[in-house]
């Protein structure tokens, strides 16, 4: 997750930071005493690579448990308060499972209003969101051709966005307002498509001096564009940059771009995602032939169905895609779900969030000791300790009903999600399923990992206020699970 904290680079400056220690993180430090490692021995390894004074500017908590009898293998710092990133996923997602229904799915509907007579629809088209943050084009796509098989030309009312299951809040609590166009950081609505962003491919011209070539993701006509880009092999023109303006869907183009170079691709958040949607709708109607008299409006009424229709995904599928691709947006709408299923009302973060407290309340986790404002982990205002999350792994693993469908949600080392590259070619591959976090100078892994001796250890690893790499720190957490992985107790 990308997070531009501007203050917080300040505060890293006034560090003192120390130059690396010329050994590096020990090697081989499983051979002694015959390949086995002592409960000693872990404690003197871990110390010695956090203790390496490339991370003393930074602080760090971890918490490592033997899952089965709740044996405290490693802690350090685990009672302190850190700013999880998306590690606050795990707190969205494990209370998403004890709450909804394995067979909830999340959906948006479609219905006509009125009444079809020769080809023509007398009345309203309404589109309502319930939040599925697995919508797309092609779910878009696919209602087009239903209306086309039920042989409508021309829709005599309006197209209408129907937003009721949601508050009309857009934008989480503590997010930065200079990131708002960054497509991590994408607004919340009930009617959700393609996680609310869009994506911009930069061509160079035909030829040098001309401006390059545009194309959005997916095309549609209601973007603005501001191209003051040009092709060129010039090095005194800066590189080529894109951005979208805040507050609008105007895109604009600066820099260059070399003759004969690849397409670039830049992706954004999309301004006001519910009436997006409708317009791409409205779009995809016409060009298959299907003409829209009314206008494009947005409503949080109730209104009556007939003709309706929904398209939906399965809560597995979604809590998926916020645990192992760490999807912001996905994991905003599900808190917000999950206060609308839960008490019967309004979709809100703070509902969601009740809803949360109350779970881990439920499971004997004291909430009282941390803090959450959002589902996803973007906000600085999140702040929870080591105890905490790995408290909440072992709740998980006691859960018969839900821990499998939980631990598998989370990405493998070597295999998939944001882990995918990571710990390749070790004995943690394959072998760890965790979390992982990321914000400005901020870097956080937990979950669970199976040592050589085949014991399950729950774990949590929360660093921040790092002001160098943040490979550094992530390099550190996959030694420390190599090691696990292959720690043999006596």
């Amino acid at each position: 997750m990308k997070y531009f904290f501007r203050i917080g680079i300040f505060l890293f400056s006034l560090f003192l930071v120390h130059p690396a220690s010329s050994s590096g993180f020990p090697r081989h430090p499983l051979q002694m005493t015959d390949g086995k490692s002592s409960s000693d021995t872990l404690h003197r390894y871990i110390d010695r690579m956090i203790d390496d004074s490339t991370f003393s500017p930074c602080f760090i908590g971890i918490k490592i448990v033997s899952v089965n009898d709740g044996r405290i293998l490693y802690e350090r710092n685990a009672e302190k308060l850190f700013h999880p990133a998306s590690n606050t996923k795990l707190f969205t997602t494990a209370t998403a499972l004890h709450i909804l229904d394995s067979k909830f799915r999340c959906k948006t509907e479609f219905s006509i209003e009125g009444k079809i007579v020769k080809h023509i629809l007398r009345g309203n088209f309404v589109l309502k969101g319930f939040g599925d943050p697995l919508f797309t084009t092609d779910d878009l796509d696919s209602i087009v051709n239903l209306v086309k098989k039920k042989g409508i030309t021309t829709i005599r009312g309006n197209l209408i966005g129907n937003e009721s299951y949601f508050d009309d809040v857009p934008w989480g609590r503590g997010w930065m307002w200079d990131d708002e166009p960054d497509p991590d950081e994408a607004f919340i609505s009930p009617l959700t498509i393609n996680d609310n962003a869009i994506d911009v491919i930069v061509s160079p011209g035909q030829q040098k001096g001309m401006q390059p070539s545009i194309q959005y993701k997916p095309q549609t006509s209601q973007c603005r564009t501001i191209n003051n880009g040009e092709t060129t092999n010039d090095t005194s023109i800066p590189p080529l940059h894109v951005t979208r303006k805040r507050g609008e869907n105007t895109f604009e183009i600066t820099g260059r771009i070399e003759p004969g170079s690849l397409p670039q691709k830049f992706s954004f958040s999309v301004y006001q995602p519910s009436m997006f949607t409708l317009r791409l709708l409205k779009e995809r109607l016409q060009i298959n032939g299907i003409t829209v008299t009314g206008s494009l409006l947005l409503d949080s009424t109730t209104s009556s169905e007939t003709h309706g229709m929904e398209f939906s995904h399965p809560i597995d599928s979604i809590i998926h895609r916020i645990n192992k691709e760490s999807d912001n947006i996905a994991a905003e709408n599900i808190l917000k779900i999950l206060g609308a299923e839960y008490f019967h009302t309004i979709g809100s973060t703070e509902s969601g969030l009740q809803a949360v407290r109350e779970y881990l309340d439920h499971v004997g986790i004291d909430t009282s000791a941390i803090t959450l404002v959002d589902g996803s982990g973007v906000s600085l205002y999140n702040a929870v300790t080591p105890n905490t999350i790995v408290g909440l792994l072992m709740k998980q693993h006691q859960n018969q009903r839900t821990f499998n469908r939980f631990y598998e949600s989370l990405p493998v080392a070597g295999t998939d999600g944001t882990l995918r590259y990571r710990m390749r070619g070790t004995t943690a591959e394959g072998n760890v399923h965790a979390k992982t976090g990321s914000l400005t100078g901020v870097s956080a892994l937990s979950g669970y990992a199976t040592t050589k001796s085949g014991t399950l250890l729950a774990f949590s690893f929360l660093a921040e206020y790092f002001p160098k790499d943040i490979g550094l720190l992530r390099n550190l957490q996959d030694r420390v699970l190599e090691f696990l992985t292959s720690f043999r107790e006596k």
